[in-house]
């Protein structure tokens, strides 16, 4: 007889490291209203920024440090949105403490960092995933359903941009070498996490331009064609001097798919569009909010002992690629 596997129904409890604006504006209002899971504590030096989460959870505990979360024993889930370069070293620390992390991407600044993060998980015995919330929004669960059943047919071309304007901010922290910014690293990853959802492959072979401009030596835009083999290429462009923009269009060798907002729609209605045969179909979706979605798939996983739906051998993947994309375009940062 196979051991029963108990199922937890309790909620989870979860910590945040960092007062980050995702994190006290995005992720702590829907840990609250998930399901599953509640906020115990949100750790920052700067607490008067991380006391906001009072008006939604006033029971919240505010600790002046990352290694108070760490160290509270009713903490059982992590949520690090800290600057790129500190990914690494704040997720170790939390998983061999024995903290489930969903932290926010890129997960590191190489797959060599990444590795390193899956072992210490895999030894701790703690789940690890790579927050990419937008993964969990209807209309992405939709439009991959249509092309996994044919709808469209093969998909040979894919192309998506994500760009937005901080160039009159230069303390912005997407802008700083020495925290991993630069537009591939925070907007360009979510277009490289879309390919792979919808080829199921890394690239064969990249071609990949750089803008690199002002005091700093982040891209401020990246533009690049991965070839995945078969016909198939993704197309992408990001960029922090350019207005903001985003979109995705999904083109296969029956039709269409146009996704207008696909990376972060908010809680607004959303609606996509199907193109086949020059005759265009519209699905609309309801206003959702995809980071509750996330962590309630996140607290699911724990209660249940499941894998979460991003793998890391994908996040592994991913993270080559951006790699292969910056010594495409001859930049060395962040890959020192």
């Amino acid at each position: 007889m196979e051991p029963r596997i108990l199922i937890r129904k309790d909620p989870v409890r979860w910590g945040i490291i960092s007062a980050a604006n995702i994190g006290v504006r995005a992720v702590a209002p829907a840990l609250q209203a998930s399901s599953n899971g509640k906020l115990v504590a949100v750790g920052s030096r700067d607490t008067k920024h991380a006391a906001e989460v009072y008006a939604f959870a006033p029971n919240v505990r505010i600790y002046d440090s990352y290694e108070a979360i760490i160290a509270d024993p009713e903490i059982e889930a992590v949520y690090i949105p800290l600057p790129n370069s500190l990914h690494a070293e704040w997720t170790i620390k939390a998983l061999q403490a024995g903290k489930h992390v969903l932290c926010e991407k890129p997960l590191a600044i190489t797959r060599e960092e990444g590795e390193e993060m899956v072992q210490v998980a895999r030894d701790n015995q703690v789940l690890l995933m790579e927050a990419f919330m937008y993964r969990f929004h209807p209309q992405i669960v939709w439009a991959l359903e249509q092309i996994r059943t044919g709808v469209i047919g093969p998909v040979r071309l894919v192309r998506a941009s994500f760009s937005f304007d901080i160039r009159a901010h230069a303390e912005n922290i997407r802008l700083q070498p020495d925290l991993a910014g630069g537009s591939l690293m925070d907007v360009g990853c979510y277009p490289i996490n879309l390919f792979r959802a919808i080829y199921d492959r890394s690239p064969r072979s990249v071609a990949a331009r750089v803008h690199v401009t002002g005091p700093t030596s982040v891209d401020l835009a990246t533009n690049a064609v991965l070839d995945y083999g078969d016909g198939c290429f993704g197309v992408l462009d990001s960029s922090f001097g350019l207005p903001s923009r985003q979109g995705a269009e999904i083109i296969g060798e029956a039709g269409i798919i146009t996704l207008p907002v696909p990376f972060t729609p908010g809680n607004y209605d959303m609606t996509a569009f199907v193109t086949k045969n020059g005759q265009m179909s519209e699905q609309n979706f309801s206003g959702v909010d995809q980071y509750q979605l996330e962590v309630e798939h996140f607290s699911q996983c724990m209660r249940s002992n499941q894998d979460p739906q991003l793998s890391l051998s994908e996040t592994l993947e991913n993270l080559a690629t951006i790699e292969a994309i910056y010594e495409a375009a001859g930049h060395d940062w962040p890959i020192l």
